[in-house]
């Protein structure tokens, strides 16, 4: 008590640095992450129609239904990073899309979709897919068809800002 006595000034400045030293990880954890949400609904695109069909020559337009060809369900990491909801990589026609459907995902700033051969959640060789749309709701990433989903083994969404995976899905055949 008599060193506090002595230092106010420099009894006041420590205890400062104290408390904004506390309060930097809740900014980080919570406030931010809740800045950061989103909400997106997205239909799962159609098929395009053969050109035989598009002009009106081939009769009436058919249209394919998805085929789901991998799945899993999202999983929370840890208390800061979670999400729930389900994953399908489906094929569509010629096209490949990974379909997020009902999803809820913690916000993080600079997230991003991968496929990875790894199913523990971690990046390993992966696809970039592009920017996490959102943090809730259902919408669509086209697959490059020189992916081979022989070797893929989950979905990553990634923090790069913080280099954590946020939540991931292990993928098993549809």
């Amino acid at each position: 008590m008599q060193i506090i006595a002595q230092h106010p000034r420099l009894f006041a400045i420590a205890a400062f640095a104290v408390v904004l030293g506390a309060a930097v990880p809740v900014v980080a954890y919570v406030v931010v992450p809740q800045l950061v949400r989103s909400t997106l609904v997205e239909d799962l695109p159609t098929a395009k129609p053969p050109e035989s069909f598009a002009t009106g020559r081939g009769g009436p337009a058919r249209t394919e239904s998805p085929e789901t060809l991998l799945q899993g369900e999202l999983v929370r990491v840890s208390v800061a990073d979670y999400g729930s909801g389900t994953i399908r990589i489906v094929r569509i026609g010629a096209d490949r899309f990974a379909r997020f459907e009902d999803v809820d995902i913690a916000g993080a700033p600079d997230m991003y979709v991968y496929l990875s051969d790894q199913s523990d959640g971690q990046p390993g060789a992966f696809v970039d897919l592009g920017k996490l749309k959102a943090t809730k709701g259902s919408f669509n990433y086209p697959i490059p068809a020189s992916v081979d989903l022989a070797s893929v083994r989950s979905l990553v969404v990634w923090c790069r800002q913080f280099n954590v995976t946020v939540t991931y899905a292990a993928l098993r055949a549809g």
